[in-house]
Protein backbone atom coordinates (compact mmCIF):
# COMPACT_ATOMS: atom_id res chain seq x y z
CA UNK A 1 0.00 0.00 0.00
CA UNK A 2 1.16 3.43 -0.19
CA UNK A 3 -0.52 7.27 -0.75
CA UNK A 4 0.14 8.50 -4.21
CA UNK A 5 -1.35 11.92 -5.75
CA UNK A 6 -3.51 11.50 -8.54
CA UNK A 7 -4.12 14.33 -11.24
CA UNK A 8 -7.83 15.20 -12.91
CA UNK A 9 -8.85 11.89 -14.41
CA UNK A 10 -11.77 11.78 -16.82
CA UNK A 11 -13.28 8.25 -17.55
CA UNK A 12 -15.74 8.01 -21.17
CA UNK A 13 -18.31 5.39 -21.24
CA UNK A 14 -21.27 3.74 -19.80
CA UNK A 15 -22.78 5.09 -16.23
CA UNK A 16 -24.82 3.36 -13.83
CA UNK A 17 -26.70 4.87 -10.81
CA UNK A 18 -27.99 2.20 -9.04
CA UNK A 19 -28.40 0.65 -5.34
CA UNK A 20 -25.39 -1.70 -3.97
CA UNK A 21 -27.68 -4.36 -4.18
CA UNK A 22 -28.83 -3.84 -7.82
CA UNK A 23 -25.13 -3.13 -9.32
CA UNK A 24 -24.53 -7.08 -9.07
CA UNK A 25 -27.22 -6.90 -12.43
CA UNK A 26 -26.88 -3.85 -13.46
CA UNK A 27 -23.15 -3.89 -13.95
CA UNK A 28 -22.12 -7.05 -16.16
CA UNK A 29 -24.88 -5.67 -18.46
CA UNK A 30 -23.36 -2.50 -18.46
CA UNK A 31 -19.55 -4.08 -19.15
CA UNK A 32 -21.42 -6.17 -22.21
CA UNK A 33 -22.26 -2.85 -23.78
CA UNK A 34 -19.27 -1.26 -23.48
CA UNK A 35 -17.23 -4.13 -24.69
CA UNK A 36 -19.55 -3.81 -27.52
CA UNK A 37 -19.06 -0.38 -28.11
CA UNK A 38 -15.28 -0.25 -27.45
CA UNK A 39 -14.55 1.70 -30.72
CA UNK A 40 -16.78 4.14 -30.27
CA UNK A 41 -14.21 5.35 -27.40
CA UNK A 42 -11.75 8.41 -27.64
CA UNK A 43 -8.67 6.13 -27.36
CA UNK A 44 -10.24 2.69 -29.04
CA UNK A 45 -6.62 1.34 -29.38
CA UNK A 46 -6.56 1.24 -25.55
CA UNK A 47 -6.75 -2.64 -24.38
CA UNK A 48 -7.11 -1.82 -20.31
CA UNK A 49 -10.60 -0.52 -19.28
CA UNK A 50 -11.33 1.03 -15.45
CA UNK A 51 -14.51 1.75 -13.16
CA UNK A 52 -14.73 4.70 -11.48
CA UNK A 53 -17.44 4.72 -8.16
CA UNK A 54 -18.75 7.43 -6.10
CA UNK A 55 -20.56 6.13 -3.38
CA UNK A 56 -23.73 8.99 -3.26
CA UNK A 57 -24.97 8.53 0.01
CA UNK A 58 -28.13 6.02 1.26
CA UNK A 59 -26.75 2.65 -0.55
CA UNK A 60 -26.95 4.46 -3.80
CA UNK A 61 -23.92 4.59 -6.10
CA UNK A 62 -22.74 5.99 -9.79
CA UNK A 63 -20.39 3.46 -11.37
CA UNK A 64 -18.66 4.72 -14.69
CA UNK A 65 -17.32 2.15 -16.49
CA UNK A 66 -14.98 3.05 -19.66
CA UNK A 67 -11.42 4.14 -20.33
CA UNK A 68 -9.38 7.19 -19.47
CA UNK A 69 -9.42 10.15 -21.76
CA UNK A 70 -6.34 11.01 -22.63
CA UNK A 71 -7.45 14.66 -24.04
CA UNK A 72 -9.65 17.09 -22.33
CA UNK A 73 -11.46 17.84 -24.65
CA UNK A 74 -12.05 13.98 -26.05
CA UNK A 75 -15.43 13.69 -27.82
CA UNK A 76 -18.31 11.45 -25.60
CA UNK A 77 -20.09 9.10 -28.04
CA UNK A 78 -23.98 9.28 -27.59
CA UNK A 79 -25.23 7.39 -24.44
CA UNK A 80 -21.91 7.51 -22.97
CA UNK A 81 -21.11 9.95 -20.47
CA UNK A 82 -17.74 11.07 -18.87
CA UNK A 83 -17.06 10.53 -15.18
CA UNK A 84 -14.45 13.44 -13.56
CA UNK A 85 -12.35 12.34 -10.92
CA UNK A 86 -11.06 15.60 -8.76
CA UNK A 87 -7.06 14.49 -8.44
CA UNK A 88 -5.54 14.49 -4.67
CA UNK A 89 -4.07 11.75 -2.16
CA UNK A 90 -5.21 8.20 -3.13
CA UNK A 91 -4.21 5.26 -1.31
CA UNK A 92 -2.93 2.65 -3.94
CA UNK A 93 -2.94 -1.12 -3.88
CA UNK A 94 -1.91 -3.60 -6.74
CA UNK A 95 -4.25 -6.84 -6.54
CA UNK A 96 -3.28 -9.71 -8.35
CA UNK A 97 -5.77 -12.14 -8.69
CA UNK A 98 -9.17 -12.26 -10.33
CA UNK A 99 -11.68 -10.42 -10.89
CA UNK A 100 -13.92 -11.94 -8.13
CA UNK A 101 -11.28 -11.09 -5.26
CA UNK A 102 -11.35 -7.27 -6.09
CA UNK A 103 -13.54 -6.41 -3.46
CA UNK A 104 -10.92 -8.05 -1.35
CA UNK A 105 -8.23 -5.81 -2.30
CA UNK A 106 -10.57 -2.70 -1.50
CA UNK A 107 -11.15 -4.43 1.80
CA UNK A 108 -7.38 -4.06 2.38
CA UNK A 109 -6.69 -0.45 0.99
CA UNK A 110 -9.82 0.49 3.87
CA UNK A 111 -8.25 -2.04 6.94
CA UNK A 112 -4.61 -0.49 5.86
CA UNK A 113 -5.59 3.09 5.80
CA UNK A 114 -7.99 2.79 9.57
CA UNK A 115 -4.17 1.43 10.63
CA UNK A 116 -2.37 4.41 9.53
CA UNK A 117 -5.25 6.65 11.03
CA UNK A 118 -6.02 7.85 7.58
CA UNK A 119 -10.04 9.04 6.39
CA UNK A 120 -11.13 7.70 3.08
CA UNK A 121 -13.37 9.24 0.75
CA UNK A 122 -16.03 7.85 -1.55
CA UNK A 123 -14.02 8.06 -4.59
CA UNK A 124 -12.74 4.74 -6.20
CA UNK A 125 -10.39 4.16 -9.20
CA UNK A 126 -10.27 0.40 -10.78
CA UNK A 127 -8.37 0.05 -13.78
CA UNK A 128 -7.69 -3.30 -15.41
CA UNK A 129 -10.04 -4.55 -17.08
CA UNK A 130 -9.85 -6.28 -20.31
CA UNK A 131 -12.84 -7.04 -22.78
CA UNK A 132 -10.89 -10.38 -23.61
CA UNK A 133 -11.80 -11.28 -19.98
CA UNK A 134 -8.14 -12.15 -18.96
CA UNK A 135 -7.31 -12.24 -15.30
CA UNK A 136 -4.89 -9.36 -14.94
CA UNK A 137 -3.43 -7.21 -12.20
CA UNK A 138 -5.90 -3.91 -11.31
CA UNK A 139 -4.73 -1.33 -9.83
CA UNK A 140 -6.59 -0.30 -7.39
CA UNK A 141 -6.79 3.78 -5.46
CA UNK A 142 -9.88 5.32 -3.14
CA UNK A 143 -8.97 9.18 -1.98
CA UNK A 144 -8.01 9.94 1.19
CA UNK A 145 -9.72 12.56 2.81
CA UNK A 146 -7.91 15.81 3.83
Amino acid sequence: MEIVELGETAVIGIEVVAYFGQLRSEMPAAWRELFSRQDELPNSGASVFVEASNHLGDGLYRETIGAIAVAADAPVPDGMTVALLPGGRFVHHRHVGSVATITGGFQSIYDWAAEQGLTLGNRKLDVGYTAAGVQRTHELYVNVLI
